[in-house]
This record gives C-alpha cells, sequence and structure tokens, in this order.
C-alpha cells in the first residue's frame, strides 16, 4: 500500500489498483489517535456511537481529498447481501441511498464517481475492479461472512450484473485482524471446515494449542476459487489490532470503537 497525506486527511491506496487507468482507492486511518478516545480521530463509521456529526464532518473531508461523487457504505450485518448502485440512484436523496444499504456486506457499481467503501476494526475489507466493465465492488468480510462465502457472492453478484469474468478481476485484501492476533475457538474452525476452507491454509495451531484463524489466506483462497488470478490481488498484510495506532480495532479498542473505511471508485477516462 501506498500513503498519502494532505494538510487534512491521511489514507493508503492500493499500489495494485494505482497503476490502473482511472481507478482509486482508499484506506483510511484514525488519523490523530487519543489515548482513551475510541473515536479518535477520523471515525468514519455511520453506525456507531460517536456524534453524528462529527462523522459527516470527517467524511466530508475524504470526500475533499480524494474527489468522488457520492459514497455507497451500508449497515453492515455480517452476512452475504449485495447492494448494486445503479443510475436510477444518482438523483435519490441520502435517506433512499441509507435505505437501499441496510443491511448488505457489499457494494458494487458501474458507476463513475460512485465510490463503494465498507467499513471495518478487524474485519476483512476486500476491492475488487473490473477493468472490462470499469465496475467495481468493496466486500465486508468479517469471519462470519467470509465462512459463508461473501466473497464468492460479490463476484457472483458482479458477473451477474456486469458480465465480469474473474479472471481479469483486480482484487485488494485491506487492513484487518491478522492470524497471529486472530484467536479463535473450535466451533470457529468448524465453520471453516464445514464450509470448504483448507485447513492447512487458514487454520493455525500455536503452542498454546488454541486456534488461530488466517483470514487473509482465506480471502485469497475464495479469490482464486472464484477464478482470480494470484497476480491480481494485492494483500495489505497490516494487522490492526497490532496497529490499533493507525487503524480501529474491536479487540484493541472495544467493539463500540470507530471505523476505518475501505473502499474504490473509478474516474470517467477521457
Amino acid at each position: 500500500m501506498i500513503l498519502h497525506e494532505t494538510d487534512t486527511f491521511r489514507w493508503y491506496s492500493f499500489a495494485l489498483f494505482d497503476a490502473l487507468p482511472g481507478v482509486v482507492s482508499f484506506v483510511t486511518t484514525r488519523g490523530a489517535a487519543v489515548a482513551g478516545n475510541p473515536f479518535s480521530a477520523d471515525n468514519l463509521g455511520e453506525y456507531t456511537d460517536d456524534d453524528p456529526g462529527r462523522v459527516a464532518a470527517n467524511r466530508q473531508r475524504l470526500h475533499l481529498a480524494l474527489g468522488f461523487d457520492r459514497l455507497a457504505a451500508p449497515h453492515q450485518v455480517h452476512g452475504t447481501g449485495v447492494a448494486v448502485v445503479t443510475d436510477d440512484w444518482l438523483d435519490a436523496p441520502a435517506a433512499v441511498w441509507h435505505e437501499r444499504l441496510e443491511g448488505v456486506d457489499a457494494v458494487a457499481t458501474h458507476c463513475p464517481g460512485v465510490a463503494v467503501a465498507v467499513s471495518t476494526a478487524d474485519c476483512v475489507p476486500v476491492l475488487l475492479f473490473d477493468p472490462e466493465s470499469r465496475a467495481c465492488a468493496a466486500v465486508h468480510a468479517g469471519w462470519r461472512g467470509m465462512a459463508a462465502h461473501i466473497i464468492r457472492a460479490s463476484v457472483e453478484a458482479m458477473q451477474a450484473r456486469y458480465g465480469t469474468q474473474p479472471a481479469r478481476l483486480y482484487a485488494a485484501v485491506g487492513p484487518s485482524i491478522g492470524p497471529d492476533r486472530f484467536e479463535v475457538g473450535d466451533e470457529v474452525v468448524e465453520t471453516f471446515l464445514a464450509a470448504g476452507f483448507d485447513e492447512s491454509a487458514v487454520v493455525r495451531r500455536y503452542p498454546s494449542q488454541r486456534p488461530h484463524i488466517d483470514l487473509w489466506a482465506a480471502a485469497v483462497e475464495e479469490l482464486t476459487a472464484c477464478g482470480v488470478e494470484l497476480e491480481h490481488i494485492e494483500v495489505a498484510g497490516l494487522c490492526t489490532r497490532e496497529h490499533s495506532d493507525e487503524f480501529f480495532s474491536a479487540r484493541a479498542l472495544g467493539v463500540r470503537s470507530g471505523r476505518f473505511l475501505t473502499g474504490v471508485y473509478c474516474r470517467p477516462l477521457d
């Protein structure tokens, strides 16, 4: 990932996406983290206990820094629902966008200037881009959504809507809790194995004998199983729990902490 900073905002982009014409990716950060304040300072999660006015102001600063026209970020529920932003959304008021983005965990669009994003604080954010249709998607994959194949559902939605060929997709796996910090119970392991994941790839056993799940490996397994080429996948490899000074982390700061956004949009090509 590549760090960007202005006088008012700090974010990362994915190098793989930066190389594609007109594609803008972003991963926001905590900004000026203040000890004891789980929302400090650049919380972008609308569905938190932070002051809504401050969240709106933070999102406006993001808008000014990145230049997108509209932002589509859902109210996630750890499911497998995928919303598709179409041209008829563009003149709709914000209340309609909120209604249509309620209860889904992935958002796709082919509309230039519309940024799709997901909010996370340890869960895995995944971005997808189809260079043929210039459609893109943002996916929220917590362990439940990952095991329920939310990534697969998102790729299939792009295939159905845009005729996407998975072998041409580009994908980015953003910062999330890493395998060293994601200790789980045996029931979580069983959920992944029952869903068909490769135990040798996604399950780790440490000296304590408590299992850990490698969500980054699980995301790559899902993407390649869909037909995405390995060389078209960028994995940030940054653990939010270990870097909770830079990224919001529910395990480090509490479930009621802030959220950062991982998203993508396309500029119109001349």
